[in-house]
Order: C-alpha cells, then structure tokens, then sequence
C-alpha cells in the first residue's frame, strides 16, 4: 500500500509531526502491513496552494493510494476537490479544536480528529454543575479556535456566569499572568476557572497561577491540551495547591490491552515515550491497516472504503473508535481527569456517549461571523 503523508510544523510541540509519523509505521510495522511511504513537510497549514502542489505530487505523480494529510479544514477544499476525481482517500486529521467546516461531509474525506472540541464541551458543562462564577483564561492563540467557544458556551449553557475573560499575549517570555491574579485577590467569590492554553504557554499559566495568593481556593477546568501529561517532563515540574479537572482523548495510563500495545510498541520503535500525538498515528494505523485488509472490497476507491466504515469499529488505545457516518468524523470516549499536586493525572470517569455531543455540536449554527486563525491548531 503506498501512503502519502503531507505533515506540519510545530514551534509548540516540534516533535508533533515525527510522533504522529512513527505512530503510523509503528503499528504498521506491527501489523506487517507492506507500505511504501511519501512525506512532505507543509508548514502550519496556511498555504493552500503549497499544500494542493504536495498532495497532487503524492496522489498523480507518487500514485498514493491513501493521503494522509495533517490540516485544519479551511486549507483543504482543493485537496478534496482533486481527491474526488480520482476517487482516492484523504485521511484528514487535526485536534479537532474547529467546528466542521461549510464543505463538510466530503465524499472522500475521512476526518480523524483528537475531538477536541467535544471534550471542552464536556469540561464547560461539567463545570457549570460545580461552579456558577468563573474566570475565562486563554491566550491570543489557543482563543481563536472553536474549542474556545465549545468551552465557555457549554458552561453558559449549563447555568454558568462568566465573571471576567483573562486573554494572555502568546509567547512565554511576554506572558503575564498579574491581571488575572489581581483580580481574584479583589473577587473572592470567583473561585473557579476555565483555562485553555497549551504547551509551554499552559506550563506557565500553571506555574505562575500556582504561586498567585488565591491559588489554595482555586478550581480550575482545563482543555484537553492544559492537561497534556508531558507538560512537567518537558517544561519542568509544578507544585499545584489545586487541581485541574477536564476531559480529554486519552491518557497513557489508560488500563486496556491496546494501550499497554501502543506504548510498548511505540518505546520500541522509537526509543521515546508514547504520548497523544503518537497514539493519534497509532490510531490512524488501525484504520490504514483495515484499509489495507479490505482492499478486495473497494480496491482504494474512497467513497467505497467510507461507506463501508460506517459498520466498523476499531479496538483504540483511546476506546471504541467509530465512525459517525452523517459526518465522516472518527469519535472516541473521552476521558474525565484529575491532577494531582505534581501533575500527574487520573482517570475519574468515562464519557461513551460522545456522539450524542458531537451531534449537538454539528447541529448548532452560530449567528453572525466568525473569526478565527487559519493554521492547524499546535501549528504556530
């Protein structure tokens, strides 16, 4: 089988593309599925034109039979368009921190997201039952995705009350956390937080919130990227007088079979830790592999391999991974977790039902216009 694999760049997390890539052939090389591959590097996602020159190279002139292609979807339509005179898959795959987009459902796109924004939707009502006053926290960058808006609208939704919006600058030398700490010295009655940073932007929201005079009374509810297990492994440790509560896609303390597989099979072949970029291309394996396995069924023809995921699922590290057939969008279980006082996180519950959600999401249309950024989000 030859796979196209069109991948970002990162400042925040620069290993994200290797991770997702040695994922892939990890479980590949597992399976012993026979693959040649093609890479090519796509920047952060904004460049539709470079982005339509790579994938026309891997799909007419490296004859891909699968192009997997690691973008947000605003970059994507050409791709679609030229995937779908030629009948061939695109395997698109993202955090999923944006709604679907107004070209969406494509007939021969797959979208296999981290499904970002159903979890902050389930973190924001989760924390609607716990707190009706909190404080918004982003910054400049992590805000101009939907997932932004998954998490607060929720919460409102849920008879919450959003007291004060704390947008941080998106650079940790320029991250200044004061104003925030300030004013839940002056409000005591704000106790709680809703919190969406990632990287090393979350390490220091966190370490600098950990040191802020209310800390001891705070509760904080965070995005699936804020509860990154890596963030003391690479950032360095924290000592939280709190804790951070919030859904996410997967953990590696995960106790199923098919965890324990990704990490010890992605150890050996990388020599480095499994983490959630690396079980997203463990994933995005399975599905490649059951690709490969029914080839005398559709024979790569995309709109016959979609059509036929809509009765298949997948044994993930992550849980059941299904297709919702409406939408094309791959989903999973998302996970409640808790840190304790260095970070470290655990399971407090499951969540099966994120179709129910994801649903909920497709069907609500935002009046008005939309702002938000281009790149892939991670890809800045």
């Amino acid at each position: 089988m030859k796979i196209g694999a069109l991948l970002p760049k990162s400042s925040f997390h620069p290993l994200l593309h290797h991770d997702f890539l040695q994922g892939m052939q990890a479980y590949l090389q597992l399976r012993a599925v026979n693959t040649t591959w093609f890479t090519a590097n796509i920047g952060f996602g904004t460049d539709a034109e470079l982005m339509l020159e790579q994938a026309e190279k891997m799909l007419l002139e490296n004859q891909a039979d699968v192009l997997v292609l690691y973008a947000d979807q605003p970059a994507v339509s050409k791709i679609a368009a030229l995937a779908k005179s030629l009948n061939r898959l695109v395997i698109l795959v993202h955090n999923g921190a944006k709604y679907m987009h107004e070209w969406e459902p494509h007939p021969v796109v797959l979208s296999h997201t981290l499904n970002n924004a159903i979890q902050c939707r389930l973190t924001g009502r989760y924390a609607a039952g716990h707190a009706k006053d909190i404080a918004v926290c982003t910054s400049f960058y992590d805000g101009g995705y939907s997932h932004c808006h998954a998490l607060t609208q929720s919460y409102l939704e849920n008879g919450g009350s959003v007291a004060y919006n704390f947008v941080s600058k998106y650079t940790v030398p320029t991250f200044d956390s004061a104003p925030l700490h300030e004013f839940l010295t002056s409000n005591a009655h704000v106790q709680t937080l809703l919190a969406l940073f990632n990287g090393d932007l979350a390490h220091c929201f966190l370490q600098q919130l950990q040191h802020a005079d209310a800390a001891k009374d705070l509760q904080v509810f965070g995005s699936p990227m804020l509860l990154d297990e890596t963030l003391t492994n690479v950032h360095g440790e924290l000592k939280l007088p709190f804790r951070v509560n919030g859904y996410v896609p997967w953990i590696s303390s995960l106790p199923n079979n098919a965890n324990q597989l990704l990490k010890t099979q992605f150890k050996n072949h990388t020599g480095r830790e499994a983490n959630v970029f690396s079980m997203h291309g463990w994933d995005t394996g399975m599905i490649l592999e059951h690709i490969f396995n029914t080839i005398d069924i559709h024979h790569f023809q995309a709109k016959a391999i979609i059509s036929a995921l809509g009765e298949v699922t997948l044994d993930s590290p992550r849980g059941p991974l299904r297709m919702d057939s409406a939408t094309h969008h791959m989903l999973a279980p998302a996970w409640l977790v808790q840190t304790n006082e260095a970070f470290e996180l655990k399971v407090i519950s499951k969540e099966e039902n994120t179709l129910e959600v994801w649903q909920d999401i497709v069907r609500e249309k935002i009046p008005g216009g939309a702002t938000g950024w281009f790149n892939t989000y991670l890809c800045a």
